[in-house]
């Protein structure tokens, strides 16, 4: 199928359906449910899926019986050749574990490598379920917070080589590319972190799921296309969830070279008992990465102009805030600093006032402050009302 502008203009009525980000919005930020909220947060797609991943899970509906399904020949090698055509790295088929989701595939990373009372390194303002698979496992969370310069940000590899000489840090968590400030790292970052990992016995997990989420002019690098000899020293996660809208079929994996570290791995999900994949989810994997190229260029050109059109409608009618165009994800991240408002108000206005629902500064940690994160994976007409309300309210401050 041929992806068109169309396809992602199309408004679907996703309100009643159970979608956490729609119906479970008002609950989120406690308003009146009657209050009519434009939901920019959770990372969830406003637009439909890839026609091919429709028929694919329609074909294994229609079989009738949703039982226990394995994961056969042909789901390994299709993301291999996924993996190779994307994302540059080579990869071997048993280095393949399934996970349901990018999340818990750290938690049992952390529950299985290292032990309570470790220290776990991650690169605030970052995606806050970082944080918290630290904190809720018992471990030390340890903040390398990024820098920012005239709204570039970049890593304080410095002052990670401090943290990763303290034998207590054993593991970091690495956000790429990086949410919610979209940066791309360059080559030279990965590698260097990757080294200094590695010398200091610091384990790398390296949240990739983005990575086809890349606006004009950009490109990613995954990390193990560019780390050499420390490449054993990491656990890649990568899932279709975010690039085809799948998340609610639970299909993510993670990439472990290194045999002891992926037996330790392993252990532990067979621990928790999770290694059933979705009924759906296989199949809807193997379309998306066999047949959906053009979904992914298209979406991205769609994505790549909201960006633009609301730099552009900031830059004019809205000078008081600040945004940098990301690299990549849909994601923006918005400095409210300049309203003069305090990041408490900055949070209360933007659900009283301006009733958008978005991630709130706050939750990323260190860095957060002042900043509100917008979802841009929406049809331009909801861009359109959120920033015309956004406007109005802030006539009102």
């Amino acid at each position: 199928m041929v992806y068109t502008k169309e396809y992602f203009d199309v408004y679907q009525e996703r309100r009643g359906t159970g979608s956490i980000k729609w119906d479970g919005c008002s609950e989120k930020f406690g308003v009146d449910s009657q209050t009519e909220m434009i939901p920019m947060w959770i990372a969830d797609m406003d637009f439909r899926s890839p026609q091919e991943v429709t028929e694919a899970v329609v074909a294994r509906a229609k079989l009738g019986s949703y039982g226990y399904v394995r994961k056969d020949e042909a789901f390994y090698q299709t993301i291999v050749d996924w993996v190779k055509r994307r994302y540059h790295w080579e990869i071997q088929k048993e280095w393949i574990v399934f996970s349901p989701g990018v999340i818990p595939g750290f938690n049992i990373a952390i529950q299985s490598l290292t032990r309570p009372g470790d220290g776990i390194i991650v690169q605030t303002p970052v995606y806050y379920p970082f944080m918290e698979a630290a904190e809720r496992n018992g471990r030390l969370l340890v903040e390398n917070p990024l820098i920012e310069e005239n709204g570039q940000w970049r890593m304080d590899l410095e002052g990670l080589e401090e943290l990763a000489r303290k034998p207590e840090n054993r593991m970091l968590i690495l956000c790429s590319p990086h949410n919610p400030v979209g940066r791309i790292w360059t080559k030279e970052e990965l590698w260097r972190l990757a080294k200094i990992c590695a010398e200091n016995q610091v384990i790398l997990l390296s949240d990739e799921i983005h990575g086809d989420i890349v606006m004009k002019g950009q490109e990613f690098q995954a990390l193990n296309a560019v780390a050499g000899q420390w490449m054993e020293n990491t656990i890649t996660y990568y899932a279709p969830s975010k690039t085809f809208n799948l998340a609610g079929l639970q299909t993510a994996f993670a990439i472990i070279p290194d045999n002891a570290m992926r037996e330790t791995y392993t252990r532990g999900l067979n621990a928790n008992r999770i290694f059933n994949i979705n009924w759906f989810g296989g199949a809807a994997l193997k379309a998306a990465y066999t047949r959906c190229d053009g979904y992914i260029d298209a979406l991205c050109q769609y994505v790549d102009e909201n960006m633009d059109y609301m730099q552009a409608f900031l830059q004019e009618r809205l000078p008081q805030l600040k945004m940098e165009k990301p690299q990549a994800t849909y994601m923006v991240w918005v400095d409210f600093r300049g309203t003069g408002m305090s990041t408490e108000k900055i949070e209360r206005f933007i659900v009283e006032k301006a009733h958008i629902g978005v991630d709130m500064g706050s939750w990323f940690g260190k860095g957060g402050e002042g900043y509100l994160r917008f979802n841009l994976a929406c049809p331009r007409v909801t861009l359109e009302k959120a920033l015309k309300q956004l406007e109005k309210a802030l006539q009102t401050v």
